[in-house]
């Protein structure tokens, strides 16, 4: 009987390990620190067609991250006017940027400094 209780103890705490793991949010984006609510891909050199979703919406102190699958360098980098000002700084290819927290509700419109006809639309919501 040891043995079945020992593997059924084992067995437990297998399971509890995977339930947690699995309840964990979004994985994060960007390495070591804080997880992402929101990862935004960057899709493509194409237009407004360029960041998936987009636009996108979240609410005020979402983590925001942007991962590259474009296959170039790209940023995304807050238009003048917006409501605050944001920049991922590069991001190559299959790279995640750092994550930003949306602290100020509005319609952030955003682009890439690298290729200004990359745009995107992320709705930050009180």
């Amino acid at each position: 009987m040891k043995s079945i209780g020992g593997a059924l103890f084992v067995t437990i705490l297998l399971l509890v390990g995977v339930s947690a793991m699995s309840c964990k949010g979004k994985s994060n984006p960007a390495g070591p620190g804080p997880t992402a609510d929101e990862v935004i891909q960057i899709a493509a050199n194409a237009g407004s067609n360029s960041y998936v979703p987009s636009p996108d919406t979240v609410i005020i102190g979402m983590k925001v991250a942007w991962h590259n699958s474009a296959g170039v360098t790209h940023t995304a980098t807050a238009d003048p006017g917006a409501p605050a000002v944001f920049n991922t700084g590069n991001v190559g290819n299959g790279g995640d940027s750092g994550v930003i927290t949306m602290s100020t509700a509005g319609t952030y419109n955003y682009h890439c400094s690298i290729h200004p006809t990359m745009t995107g639309r992320l709705v930050v919501l009180p």
